[in-house]
């Protein structure tokens, strides 16, 4: 209405476009606009094109519901890709997966996964012969009561007999270790034709041959 009464104005020639621009909040262009739609539509012409119309945050929020409902009761034990492709040829909603996704998980919806088959570990046959193949690993643990700090049990075992060649505990598993380790079974027992150390990120360069 205020504009309104500022075009009347400039209608009559009391104001010119120019000076009632400002009051409209508007630019010089579309103070035009707005003068040629007064003139052609009068008051009706100045209110704004989504009076009427649902707010589309209002919309948003409903088909989000609407989704979630899906979600949770015809479509629990569907993942994302496959609820979001249901959803646009089942339903006629057509959203991005990412879109889809982010309401699910914002909704409390966990992801849905495959179960995944336990994968079958062969287990490695024994050397046919002492001294073939030494194992070694570092163990970490209170081994001295709860009361006492963590220390590491160091053992190489023979692959063919498991016979343990040598323990040591050390404050924690290290490429040191490992040579004192070696060490002593050299000493005791001589050198090992291998070395086998399983997963360890203490490397020392000693493989297999």
């Amino acid at each position: 209405m205020k504009r309104w009464e500022l075009l009347e104005k400039v209608k009559d020639g009391k104001l010119t476009l120019a000076a009632a621009t400002p009051a409209l909040g508007v630019s010089y262009r579309q103070a035009q606009r707005l003068k040629a739609k007064a003139l052609a539509q009068g008051v009706r012409g100045l209110s704004h094109g989504n009076r009427g119309r649902p707010p589309a945050n209002k919309a948003q929020a409903e088909l989000r519901q609407r989704v979630l409902a899906l979600s949770q009761e015809r479509y629990r034990e569907f993942n994302d890709t496959h609820f979001c492709q249901e959803l646009a040829s089942g339903e006629g909603i057509v959203l991005g997966r990412e879109t889809v996704r982010r309401w699910r998980r914002e909704a409390g919806f966990r992801p849905k996964r495959r179960g995944r088959a336990p994968k079958h570990r062969r287990r490695r046959p024994r050397e046919l012969a002492e001294g073939l193949m030494m194992l070694w690993d570092g163990s970490p643990h209170r081994w001295f009561g709860p009361e006492q700090p963590a220390c590491c049990l160091m053992a190489a075992i023979d692959d063919a007999t498991g016979k343990v060649l040598a323990l040591r505990f050390v404050p924690h598993e290290c490429a040191w270790a490992y040579l004192k380790l070696l060490e002593e079974v050299v000493t005791r027992w001589g050198v090992p034709a291998s070395v086998y150390q399983d997963r360890s990120s203490t490397a020392l360069g000693m493989g297999r041959g």
